[in-house]
């Protein structure tokens, strides 16, 4: 693939596919012998013209698009963002207004389109909850609501000893000050201390 794309790179160099200050460019070094290009910004190695010792690539869209297919688009690549692909492009290639077609193609490409990225910060390691020393002295409180009422009470509190996983279920009323009020001190001395 890189090899068709190269060969295509140097065919439109030979036609002067290039947009008018490069040709300038080209042309002066191609005539001259002295170099009045310097040669540190621009050479020629067998027929592709370089600048920083970078492929020039000719103003064409079609192989822009597959010079950045071939950074973006392959399973090895895996759809880089538009950063990534632009220092994967420039380690060999160059052309005008690169970082801007790069930047388009990603922005646009359809499969990256239909990926969203993470909005949050990585998740930590987690961190062991400390063993309660005595039953009932660790205990989580669970609320099931909206219950068909039974007996006036429509909300069941769930209460669970973390040592024992012992169980107690307080029949209530879905009411949000009775629920504040259920795990007052009154509730709590029903359930067995040690």
């Amino acid at each position: 693939m890189e090899q068709k794309i190269l060969s295509n790179i140097c065919k439109g160099n030979q036609n002067g596919d290039q947009e008018e200050p490069i040709a300038k460019a080209a042309q002066e070094l191609r005539h001259s012998a002295n170099g009045t290009v310097h040669s540190s910004e621009w050479s020629n190695m067998d027929g592709l013209l370089q600048f920083w010792r970078k492929i020039y690539v000719s103003q064409s869209p079609d192989l822009h698009r597959q010079i950045v297919a071939l950074c973006h688009d392959t399973h090895i690549a895996d759809h880089p963002r538009h950063w990534k692909t632009l220092e994967l492009v420039s380690q060999n290639y160059w052309w005008p207004q690169m970082s801007r077609y790069i930047s388009q193609y990603v922005s646009t490409y359809n499969l990256c389109l239909q990926t969203k990225p993470w909005q949050h910060f990585p998740v930590g390691e987690l961190q062991p909850l400390s063993v309660p020393d005595t039953r009932w002295d660790m205990l989580s409180v669970n609320f099931v609501v909206e219950l068909p009422e039974s007996s006036r009470h429509d909300a069941v509190m769930t209460v669970v000893d973390s040592v024992s996983k012992r169980v107690h279920f307080v029949p209530m009323h879905t009411m949000c000050h009775k629920l504040h009020s259920a795990i007052s001190p009154p509730i709590l001395r029903r359930f067995p201390q040690s």
